[in-house]
């Protein structure tokens, strides 16, 4: 080693650019900057790395154009605002109650700073925008459309949104290039719980247990399964990949470009209630409390030999589950907020932060916030796993929940309000 050293100064310097960049990609974004300030080649290696960095940590809403830097500084900043409730709030809906006529909040999406919101009356569109100097929320009503919407039936893809009419049975789809609408027919006597939409295709999966599928610009419904089994859950990832738990245990992978040919079948021991892909791993959460793993391999035959469960630390279902690079956040009818590592070992139990059912997990690389009943959007920083903030104390049960890193939509059936909030850029 006196000889390396002797010859090439500090033995970091034999290391190739291609390591010291895989290295540096895993670095936390303050040891990144400290180490962009080493040497004038540690300098360079930080500055070319830094697009595909603040792509992976899901910045590419900061543009594409700004240093790696700034990119910094701005994640520091959000991050900063959030845990010091730094924020605005502004609701931008709220369906009023009647006796004889009620107008209940049954579906809630945001995409592209675009607001869709469906009662059981109608569906409402928005653009919603934040000005940076006065901290006013705008949002302009793009459209307003009379239908008896399904519940949860909303659902939107980067070019389309589409919905279930009750009253007609029809699922309507509407182009959000021109906001055109067509409607395909759908049986009367049927229930659908879940519903999933892609640039392509919309997903419908009915409570009897049937898949069915439409293809955006044709009017006819396709059934892709027909057995009858209920579904418990289904996720669709990568636009292509449609995940089907069954009541039975079952678990179903599809291709959705070619819908009739399972991709994978497994009979599992548990029944599935929340999914989340990453790095070719399913992690799971079940009716019966249990939190694991599957890794996917969708050319071989898979067994129950790769499933990896964690161990039961919760009390009831979990209905929520989230990952990122290093840990897993699981949520549930018992309160608790449980981090993991990717392993399975538990790093943090929190049980008194949440009063009843935690419903939505959202956790990226900076960031964790969790929601449910009362008392029920919390902040947590995922470096400590540490709860660092509320951003609001509503004694009511949250429903639904988009956050996108800067802004945040969110509704309750039970008070309608739409809220809107969004970190102050200064």
């Amino acid at each position: 080693s006196s000889g390396i050293n002797a010859e090439y100064g500090h033995p970091m310097n034999i290391l190739p650019e291609e390591i010291l960049l895989r290295v540096c990609y895993y670095l936390p974004v303050e040891d990144k900057a400290e180490l962009s300030v080493v040497s004038k080649r540690f300098n360079d290696i930080v500055d070319e790395s830094w697009q595909d960095f603040a792509f992976s940590k899901g910045w590419s809403n900061f543009g594409g154009t700004i240093t790696w830097k700034e990119s910094c500084k701005r994640y520091m900043d959000y991050r900063k605002m959030w845990f010091r409730g730094r924020y605005n709030e502004h609701k931008i809906y709220f369906a009023t109650h009647g006796t004889r006529n009620q107008n209940v909040l049954t579906s809630l999406i945001y995409r592209n700073k675009c607001v869709g919101i469906s009662t059981t009356r109608k569906l409402d569109f928005y653009n919603v925008s934040c000005k940076k100097r006065s901290g006013k929320c705008l949002d302009t009503k793009v459209f307003t459309k009379e239908m008896q919407c399904a519940e949860n039936s909303l659902c939107a893809s980067n070019t389309h949104i589409s919905i279930v009419d009750e009253l007609t049975s029809e699922l309507v789809i509407i182009d959000l290039c021109n906001y055109q609408e067509s409607r395909v027919q759908l049986s009367f006597n049927q229930t659908y719980d879940f519903f999933h939409a892609t640039d392509k295709h919309i997903v419908l999966l009915t409570n009897d247990g049937q898949i069915q599928l439409n293809t955006i610009g044709h009017k006819e419904i396709e059934c892709i399964h027909e057995e009858k089994e209920e579904v418990s859950y289904s996720y669709v990832y990568d636009d292509w990949q449609l995940f089907v738990s069954f009541w039975s245990g079952k678990l179903v992978v599809y291709n959705i470009n070619k819908p009739f040919e399972a991709m994978l079948c497994l009979e599992l021991d548990h029944v599935m209630y929340a999914m989340v892909i990453s790095s070719k791993h399913l992690y799971f959460g079940t009716a019966d409390g249990a939190v694991g793993k599957l890794k996917l391999d969708l050319e071989t035959t898979a067994s129950k030999n790769s499933v990896r469960e964690f161990e039961t630390m919760h009390c009831g279902s979990v209905y929520c589950i989230a990952v990122n690079k290093t840990m897993v956040v699981s949520g549930g009818s018992d309160s608790k907020v449980i981090f993991w590592s990717l392993q399975g070992v538990v790093r943090t139990v929190d049980h008194v932060t949440h009063v009843g059912v935690v419903r939505h997990i959202f956790l990226n690389d900076w960031i964790m916030i969790s929601s449910g009943d009362a008392h029920s959007i919390a902040i947590w920083d995922p470096f400590s796993c540490k709860l660092e903030n509320f951003l609001h104390r509503n004694p009511l049960k949250i429903k639904f929940m988009e956050f996108d890193g800067t802004v945040m939509v969110y509704g309750s059936p039970d008070s309608n309000y739409v809220i809107y909030l969004s970190v102050v850029d200064q």
